[in-house]
């Protein structure tokens, strides 16, 4: 007999849940260890500057200051993920308004901040390159002129440059193809610097143990990888860095890096106490790694028919004043060479550069490079048909992917479903129905395919019948856990409630990628299944061995082991029991390789402007996904939802807006408005299903589907 309710497709409470309403779940804030100092870091006033002099000392006087930490006392040291390039603390010359200038490390929070104050900082203000224009210039000053010593550069420069990072997708002949075109259309496109907005900000807890061992809580969603990049700054083996688990409050691409740790760390060697570290919303919005600016021109060509011959598009990227928040070799935006779209167009180049400026650093956003890019492309779509008189949707069905085509820049994808989900979002929007005055419809075509990793899970069976799962994933707030124990409940024809999940460490197992690429789903399902095999396995031998049966007569069902010939039954907690108390199963996923299968989302916005005052009412968005085997169907719906709310106010009011100084003019949420629920229009989701996907559990990624269409 097994169990008739599945709990993988069905919708399951999240794992994390009560412990996040109750308080009981604990963030890198809530931990507290004896003797904590806070810390408090000065920040630059001007976009560019020399530092001439740092007099600490009249902070130092300050009751509870305990000890200053200066550029000196660090130089030359630098940080990032891919690209090395940020400095732990400036020591010579600031880039950009909220460069980190000083650490205090003070008895509290609000003495940190007070003797911020007090120290006297000498400068001298140099040019500043601002906007990605002024950047490119032959006259602007060089940002990193020691660019080639750096660790991580993806190519080396022939000669100082403010542009350091370029990437090519070239095929077929364009030029020819533009010269054989009936019609070319070119125009420019540009869009804003917008946060992620997660609810915690960065913050960071450091304390060096009795033994030596560098013991860190931070709030990011890729532990293994920080510890690596934290030993590499600091000079300290890797397995002397512990990094705990900690509830990450959230992410959306813009917490997997180390700001704040390596001054803790020096802090906390300084003074021999442990140290937290606590951005202010301000911090965040003036000094953390926004989704990029960008600036782009679209080229295309086209024959009377619709035919696509030629595609060019030429994009720069405002990287700000570092960019080492980039966790992709090259430091570019591989999503970007979407700005051509899942079309059948066989001439084709497209041109990605990363700009320094004296702006806050950029970095990942959710569907890094895509978002810009597809809005840039997909409204060319729109253009060019208009200018050949075809209707938008007849032209993206003439010329978009099937089975066998290959994208623009040379990806093939199995079981392709662009068209059916181009043509169910054209009905499940009633785009052909009748408009009122004034409202207008548009749709957008976009895809992704979800990225592999490496994950370990182990499953212990105990004698009190419990199951405890590990699992090495700090999630970010996807619900990776409640997955983890819907696959495991499953596979073991047991109940999800019987099992909790207890997050590793990073002494626990080697290495996380952690989450991101949309590679949550599958990569937690698949370690599952192989832990559950694993255990089960396990399971078999030992009940062989302990009752006599023939293994190969041994069946598994519903938590127990059944000899098929009598029907006798020994339970999963009497092997433990019998075992010491504890059985075990690993599984250990290492899966880099290429995805064969992509998932599309088609999405239409129903929009009413007011001639007169130009207002804009969004009406109604309709999106539509193509998916497989969804896990847990309340967590994939609000994916879908989030990301389209993200991505709404990014279209229609978000802007991280800099000033003609290189200041952040809206660091608040008072000025930095993000969507609430009076906001948000009506969101329609419709699901084009398929039976393909990664892995044996056949899924497909959703996290950064849901938003490259807005």
């Amino acid at each position: 007999m097994a169990v008739t309710k599945k709990a993988v497709g069905t919708s399951v409470a999240r794992e994390d849940g009560p412990d996040k309403v109750t308080g009981r779940g604990k963030y890198s804030l809530d931990i507290v260890l004896p003797d904590t100092l806070w810390c408090k870091i000065l920040r630059s006033p001007y976009a560019h500057a020399k530092i001439k002099n740092i007099d600490a000392s009249r902070a130092l006087a300050m009751p509870g200051v305990v000890a200053v930490l200066t550029g000196e006392e660090v130089k030359g040291l630098r940080f990032g993920k891919r690209l090395i390039d940020e400095p732990i603390l400036a020591w010579d010359k600031v880039l950009y308004i909220g460069d980190k200038i000083a650490a205090i490390a003070a008895e509290t929070e609000d003495i940190a901040e007070s003797a911020l104050l007090l120290i006297d900082v000498e400068y001298e203000e140099l040019p500043a390159a601002v906007t990605l224009d002024e950047a490119k210039t032959g006259q602007a000053p060089i940002l990193h002129p020691d660019f080639n010593s750096y660790d991580g550069v993806p190519k080396a420069l022939d000669e100082p440059s403010n542009i350091f990072a370029e990437t090519e997708w070239a095929n077929g002949d364009v030029e020819k193809a533009f010269e054989e075109s009936d019609k070319i259309v070119e125009r420019f496109y540009t869009t804003p610097r917008t946060h992620q907005a997660y609810l915690e900000p960065h913050n960071t807890i450091v304390w060096i143990d009795e033994e030596e061992q560098v013991q860190v809580w931070n709030g990011s969603k890729s532990p293994f990888a920080n510890k690596n990049s934290l030993a590499g700054v600091i000079g300290v083996p890797a397995e002397k860095i512990t990094i705990n688990f900690a509830y990450v409050g959230g992410d959306f691409g813009g917490k997997g890096d180390i700001n704040g740790v390596p001054v803790c760390y020096f802090l906390a060697k300084k003074t021999g106490r442990p140290i937290k570290l606590n951005f202010d919303y301000s911090e965040e919005l003036q000094a953390m790694n926004p989704r990029h600016e960008s600036t782009m021109r679209v080229k295309a060509g086209v024959m009377s028919d619709g035919t696509l011959t030629a595609w060019e598009a030429e994009v720069y990227f405002n990287s700000g004043a570092y960019g080492g928040y980039k966790p992709v070799p090259g430091s570019n935006l591989p999503g970007i060479a979407e700005i051509a779209g899942p079309y059948k167009i066989p001439n084709v180049k497209i041109n990605a550069y990363q700009v320094y400026t004296n702006t806050v650093p950029c970095g990942f956003h959710r569907s890094p490079g895509e978002v810009q890019g597809i809005f840039a492309g997909e409204s060319h779509m729109d253009i060019v048909a208009e200018e050949i008189g075809m209707d938008p949707i007849a032209f993206r069905l003439q010329n978009v992917v099937h089975d066998g085509d290959e994208t623009p820049v040379g990806h093939g994808y199995l079981d392709i479903k662009a068209e059916e989900v181009i043509r169910e979002a054209v009905k499940a929007s009633g785009w052909d129905k009748p408009k009122a005055p004034g409202v207008g419809r548009g749709i957008a075509l976009g895809h992704r395919s979800q990225v592999g990793g490496e994950t370990h899970v182990a499953i212990n069976i105990n004698a009190d019948g419990s199951v405890t799962a590990f699992n090495s994933i700090f999630d970010s707030g996807m619900g990776n856990h409640t997955m983890l124990q819907q696959v495991i409940a499953d596979e073991l024809e047991i109940t999800v409630d019987r099992i909790k999940v207890v997050p590793y460490n990073t002494d626990d197992v080697p290495f996380d990628t952690g989450v991101g690429g949309s590679r949550g789903s599958y990569v937690i399902s698949e370690a599952s299944l192989l832990a559950s095999n694993d255990l089960k396995l396990n399971l078999k031998k030992l009940a062989s061995e302990y009752t006599g049966w023939d293994e190969d007569i041994v069946e598994f069902s519903e938590g127990s082991l059944v000899n098929q010939r009598t029907q006798e039954v020994i339970s999963m907690e009497e092997i433990a029991e019998r075992s010491g108390g504890v059985v075990e199963g690993k599984g250990d996923l290492q899966d880099m390789t290429p995805n064969k299968y992509t998932s599309f989302v088609a999405q239409v916005a129903e929009v009413q402007v007011d001639i007169e005052t130009g207002n804009v009412d969004i009406k109604l968005i309709t999106a539509v996904h193509d998916t497989s085997k969804i896990i847990n169907p309340v967590g994939f719906n609000s994916q879908l939802e989030g990301g389209m709310v993200g991505a709404f106010g990014y279209a229609v009011m978000e802007d991280l807006s800099v000033d003609e100084s290189g200041r952040v003019a809206n660091p608040s949420f008072a000025d930095f408005k993000i969507p609430t629920e009076r906001d948000i229009p009506p969101l329609k989701v419709a699901l084009v299903k398929t039976s393909e996907g990664r892995g044996q559990y056949k899924v497909k990624g959703i996290g950064e589907h849901s938003n490259l269409a807005t």
